[in-house]
């Protein structure tokens, strides 16, 4: 099977519905290469190893959470030429989509850990999500459920609290979130951690799990590659470029 790109970009956009959000980049198609497409590669960072293991693959189209930041691109030099030309030189096609798949309401990232951790779907805000247990459960309980959901990621982690009963997810960059969800979360999960958030949590009084940028974001985008193999029957290819950060 193939699909032209632009065919898969409308069905993309269709779902994930980009124009919904204030974005750090163009979501979407950032580079344009063979418009037919018969294997795609999706992962999370657009990164010189990812676009050689693709190439390796026989991959045409390069499907990424972290594509090319920046709605414009003003200078083109150094690593980011590098990549830029290696994907021209190969006639790849670059799609990314970076806030729509951290806030989807049913392929997102977020939403994704917390039906993992078998949490009911509460509430969102703004692109965090939030979930409930009907009954508390301890937080060592729960945080053998992180470990192994997030395992071999190592887990920075603050407990301000005993018990675990509704929780907020921001997958990535997502602890200046915190602020938007105070007084509706005990326990908070997102990817990095700032140097204010150890002080702001115990302040809060909850508890804080650094699961690494990475791990959390590894949920959107396999969730939309199967959903275009299922979709279309063409081959799509997890490119797994672990990052512990």
């Amino acid at each position: 099977m193939a699909i032209n790109i632009f065919e898969l970009e409308n069905f993309l956009n269709s779902i994930l519905k980009p124009w919904d959000y204030d974005d750090f980049c163009h979501n979407g198609i950032q580079i344009e290469g063979a418009h037919t497409i018969n294997k795609i590669a999706v992962g999370v960072s657009f990164n010189e190893e990812f676009i050689s293991t693709a190439i390796k693959e026989n991959c045409d189209l390069l499907l990424v959470h972290h594509g090319i930041f920046g709605k414009d691109f003003f200078e083109l030099k150094g690593y980011l030429k590098r990549r830029v030309e290696k994907v021209i030189k190969n006639n790849l096609t670059l799609m990314a989509y970076h806030l729509p798949l951290d806030g989807h309401e049913e392929y997102g990232n977020n939403v994704s850990i917390l039906k993992s951790l078998n949490l009911n779907i509460k509430e969102k805000v703004d692109v965090t999500f939030i979930g409930e247990y009907e009954d508390p459960i301890l937080f060592m309980d729960f945080h053998k459920q992180v470990e192994k959901l997030f395992n071999p990621q190592p887990l920075l982690v603050y407990q301000n609290n005993k018990f675990v009963k509704t929780v907020g997810v921001c997958s990535g960059g997502g602890s200046s979130f915190l602020e938007s969800v105070e007084n509706k979360i005990d326990t908070f999960i997102t990817g990095e951690v700032k140097e204010q958030t150890r002080n702001i949590v115990a302040e809060m009084g909850i508890n804080f799990i650094n699961a690494g940028h990475y791990s959390t974001e590894v949920f959107g985008i396999k969730n939309i590659g199967d959903l275009i193999r299922n979709s279309f029957g063409i081959e799509v290819e997890f490119i797994d470029i672990y990052n512990e950060i």
